[in-house]
């Protein structure tokens, strides 16, 4: 069963100091532009990412949906295990920003970020227009 719940300050610390370690890995200051995160992404497709640095480039990406959306961080446990994920607020749908960064990393995808930010959030919206996702 997928539960939902908000962040602990613990989580909340964690995800500061990734957005932190983002914008150090991209020479900017925060809040990084979709600029800044299209070229974190193409730097790190491009070399050996740490498992730290791809969390931080997830996180980043998370932060560019909330930044245009209404949606919200939170902590997600399920079948899989837990994820900081971006949710849509009194709804049980989310993305897993971080996963779906590291996959495309693993595979070698080019990606523009703008496009996958909004094709996300689209399809969020869409599934929630289709009755898809249940109130939390």
């Amino acid at each position: 069963m997928t539960q939902l719940r908000p962040l602990t300050n613990d989580e909340l610390a964690a995800r500061e100091a990734g957005l932190d370690m983002a914008a150090r890995l991209a020479g900017a200051s925060r809040p990084l532009s979709v600029a800044h995160v299209q070229a974190l992404y193409d730097v790190l497709l491009s070399e050996e990412a740490g498992d730290e640095a791809l969390i931080a480039l997830g996180l980043a990406f998370g932060e560019q949906i909330a930044a245009i959306s209404d949606f919200e961080w939170v902590r997600v446990s399920d079948e899989y295990g837990d994820e900081t994920v971006v949710a849509a607020p009194k709804k049980e749908i989310f993305c897993a920003p971080i996963s779906m960064i590291q996959k495309r990393i693993q595979r070698q995808e080019r990606l523009d970020i703008a496009a996958f930010r909004d094709e996300t959030i689209a399809i969020v919206r869409q599934r929630i227009a289709e009755g898809k996702a249940a109130d939390r």
